[in-house]
């Protein structure tokens, strides 16, 4: 153990870092990890309960081990079993969820239905994340974070909110809205010693040229970030339209800085990883006239000649504790109502889930956890058949039968697993492609440091770890948001792995690899010398401070599509020029076999997954 790793605390037994660098997690309660010292769920540390694990989380170990395999040539026998089904959705995420109830809801009120999927908890990318000290339980989301912008939302997205008793526009309910006030919280920029010579946080300099310009950085690092941040001159000005409109398809919103705004080395870093969180991409990548869409930097409300169809901007959200886990809860609760108690939204948040009713014996739903699909095809190759589901669980191979699935898993799997479907949608599928993307949950002793600070959310543009947030401070029924600086806290860190300079999906790619290669220990270690560096000097202790970390990885993050000609990504669906569109290739229902999930729309929203989950009931519905 080197000095600095003690000072930081690696030596703290806060995980068993044996479990979380790769021993496979299987069904059975008893090979659950232990939880440290007083960190656990509370009144949960002998049960099955998914959200109470630390560690590497997300894609774990022992969730996707199967599926690579089975990528790379490995088949698996399984015998028949009598279990048949009218309905077998693969995949639990939000939009495996919703179809199962969208179909008991529109298609078959009666029908028997079986969810499969591949991670030990449901709910796909809306993961909650659950920590206790003492009787206190903490939650924090580790993927899907909110409810964007819900009044705009489609109306069959809508509907289904509205069958949850999900009323976003309550949200005032449940914030507090005096929190960020009382406490000076807002918006900071940490500048880091390897990019920009020295350690500094400059609060509001999002909006702040005066912050900057009291920042240690060189003068035309300084004139040059203030130029940013005022952002009111045009680099395109005496250019026509048609001419603003070519420069900014032809480059990255960084090549557009630097070759037009004539912005040096440290401007361009600070805005490298402003993408991040939005888009699962640096501005190397992003191309400008995204950047000019979305409002950034570097436009000086530059007019490209669209028409305006609607200027409103529906800037509501609605946001759970975990984020929007608790919308998968609520489907669940919904499908098998003995899995926990309550009827509202208001009780969802605290409700006690009973993972061991989620798959019973005569229940009209069964959810079954720890299960990868490795084959999926029709009877005898009919595609008027039922089809039959092969399923990997605790290394043993099981068949199901079903008159009808729903695929809502990844497409990029269905070409290796389906042998029925036909070569151009299999090439269309190979086109799908997924960001990779970090969630990391820090449970901290306190939040003193941070309310002297004056930090809600941080963006470190040359750390490991891009964004530094706490979540809206918002208090559900038995949910008691930490109000005090003195209590503990739950932050929120995202890390991006790309490889800048290569094209966005080359990057994704080799993002998705390193991850993988990427153990518990690294997270840990720059998490602990990342909010040292950053709130040490407000007195925050790293070795004493962090209680727990939670490492949601998602190696298949946003969900995306691929023009095969020209390597662009769908960044937005809607203004995609490319004769082509692979996601809607890609879906097209193949007999009894029917696509949901976010690569049927290449848009990772939760509205785009509850939608795609409606139509691919649909389209079963007209069978």
């Amino acid at each position: 153990m080197k000095q600095n790793d003690k000072r930081l605390g690696m030596s703290r037994p806060i995980t068993r870092r044996d479990f979380v660098q790769g021993i496979s997690l299987a069904a059975g309660a008893s090979l659950l990890p232990p939880f440290p010292r007083n960190v656990a769920a509370a009144g949960k540390s002998t049960a099955y309960y998914p959200p109470a694990q630390i560690g590497m989380r997300g894609a774990h170990p022992g969730s996707f081990e199967t599926a690579h395999a089975t990528v790379q040539g490995k088949r698996w026998q399984a015998q028949s079993s009598d279990e048949h089904y009218n309905l077998v959705v693969v995949g639990a995420g939000i939009s495996g969820l919703a179809a199962a109830h969208i179909y008991l809801r529109d298609v078959k009120p009666d029908a028997r239905i079986l969810i499969l999927d591949n991670h030990d908890d449901f709910g796909g990318h809306a993961k909650r994340n659950e920590f206790s000290v003492g009787d206190r339980s903490l939650i924090c989301f580790g993927g899907t974070m909110l409810i964007e912008a819900p009044r705009s939302y489609p109306a069959v997205a809508k509907q289904v909110l509205a069958d949850l008793g999900l009323d976003a526009e309550r949200y005032q309910d449940y914030y507090h809205q005096d929190q960020l006030d009382k406490h000076g919280l807002g918006f900071c920029s940490f500048f880091d010693r390897e990019t920009f010579g020295v350690n500094y946080l400059a609060q509001g300099s999002y909006d702040s040229p005066a912050s900057i310009q009291r920042a240690p950085l060189p003068k035309q690092t300084r004139d040059d970030l203030t130029r940013l941040i005022e952002d009111d001159t045009d680099y395109l000005a005496g250019k026509s339209t048609a001419e603003r409109r070519a420069i900014l398809d032809r480059l990255s919103w960084r090549d557009y800085m630097r070759e037009y705004g004539q912005f040096g080395d440290a401007a361009l870093a600070y805005i490298q990883k402003w993408p991040h969180g939005v888009w699962s991409i640096g501005a190397d990548g992003l191309p400008a006239w995204m950047a000019w869409e979305q409002g950034y930097p570097g436009f000086a409300g530059m007019d490209l000649g669209y028409d305006d169809e609607d200027d409103s901007e529906d800037e509501s959200i609605f946001q759970f504790p975990d984020g929007n886990a608790s919308i998968a809860r609520l489907l669940v609760r919904r499908l098998v109502p003995g899995a926990a108690p309550g009827k509202t939204m208001d009780d969802i948040v605290m409700a006690p889930f009973d993972y061991g009713q989620l798959d019973q014996p005569g229940q009209q739903t069964r959810i079954r956890l720890n299960s990868t699909v490795v084959d999926l095809r029709h009877e005898g190759g009919d595609l008027d058949a039922d089809v039959k589901i092969t399923y990997v669980s605790q290394d043993t191979a099981h068949k199901v039968s079903a008159s009808q699935v729903i695929w809502a898993g990844y497409h990029a799997m269905v070409p290796h697993i389906c042998p029925d479907i036909p070569e151009p949608q299999r090439v269309a599928q190979s086109h799908c492609i997924r960001s990779p993307l970090v969630y990391t949950s820090v449970l901290i002793r306190n939040w003193t440091s941070l309310a002297e600070l004056g930090i809600w959310r941080a963006y470190c543009p040359g750390s490991f770890f891009q964004t530094i947030l706490l979540s809206r401070p918002a208090s559900f029924e038995g949910y008691a948001y930490p109000l005090s600086p003195q209590e503990p806290m739950v932050m929120h860190m995202q890390h991006i792995p790309l490889e800048p300079g290569l094209p966005a999906a080359e990057q994704f790619r080799a993002g998705r690899n390193k991850l993988f290669g990427l153990p518990f220990e690294t997270f840990e270690r720059n998490a602990r010398e990342q909010l040292g560096r950053m709130l040490g000097p407000a007195g925050f202790d790293p070795a004493e401070d962090i209680l727990a970390i939670t490492v949601n990885r998602w190696p298949h993050g946003y969900a995306y599509s691929v023009d095969p000609a020209s390597g662009d990504v769908a960044w937005w669906p809607e203004a995609w020029d490319h004769a082509q569109r692979p996601w809607v290739n890609a879906r097209q229902r193949v007999g009894n076999i029917a696509f949901a999930g976010t690569d049927s729309a290449s848009n990772a929203m939760s509205e785009a997954a509850i939608e795609e989950a409606w139509r691919s009931v649909q389209s079963l519905a007209q069978r």
